[in-house]
């Protein structure tokens, strides 16, 4: 409703904070800084100062609450620490909560709506086309085209367990199927969900990386070229 009104027209920006509590690696992602001419460099600075490795990216659209304010002419940002298999689920307990990694988040969020609060003209909006109904949300620059089993892998081993891959994906044509433990992307090692929204929101598309799996108990290696980012990871 606010954003239908004309209050929403008085708004310089809007900072989500949508799944921060489980900060791994002293990694954040910052999801939106398209939307606004001026995101990258503020919102970097205040990863910088706080000494967090940011990656930023994507428009405004996904699927958390800055969309409507996005389509509403707002500049917004959506900081996000990754998900995780204890989503939505009892077992999701405050024990879990990185209360240090949430507090650095909590000093970039504050900095940046500083920084917003003491400039005399607004933010440089940049609006793109809306996504089509039933298509996927723009939440991060490249897609893999995996589908996670929030389950996670068995006997508690680390990776990304794969539920399914989607045809003609990425991870599709790369050559990775239901039931692999996706343990290494490029660089960058994937103990879960959240690692692999990191390296999405990270790289670009059409970049190839070398991709690493767990295949009935041994490594299996292939090379994977990302594709357009989708909500689907």
């Amino acid at each position: 409703h606010f954003t239908r009104s004309m209050a929403a027209q008085g708004v310089a920006g809007m900072l989500n904070l949508d799944m921060v509590g489980r900060m791994r690696g002293n990694r954040l992602s910052v999801l939106g800084s398209e939307s606004a001419l001026e995101w990258a460099a503020i919102a970097g600075a205040a990863c910088d100062e706080a000494r967090v490795e940011c990656a930023l990216g994507g428009d405004g659209y996904g699927p958390s609450d800055q969309t409507p304010f996005y389509g509403a002419g707002v500049p917004v940002l959506h900081f996000f620490t990754g998900a995780h298999s204890d989503y939505h689920k009892p077992s999701d307990v405050p024990g879990s909560i990185n209360a240090a990694g949430a507090a650095r988040v909590a000093r970039i969020v504050a900095r940046v709506a500083q920084e917003v609060g003491r400039r005399e003209q607004r933010l440089g909006y940049r609006k793109v086309p809306a996504p089509a109904p039933q298509g996927d949300v723009r939440s991060f620059g490249a897609s893999l085209g995996t589908i996670p089993d929030y389950a996670g892998p068995p006997d508690g081993q680390r990776g990304m367990l794969l539920a399914d891959v989607r045809p003609g994906g990425a991870a599709d044509l790369a050559g990775m199927r239901r039931g692999d433990i996706l343990i290494r992307l490029g660089k960058h090692d994937i103990a879960g969900v959240e690692d692999l929204m990191f390296v999405l929101n990270s790289v670009k598309p059409g970049e190839t990386v070398r991709a690493v799996v767990l295949r009935g108990g041994k490594e299996v290696t292939m090379e994977a070229t990302f594709q357009e980012g989708r909500r689907s990871r």
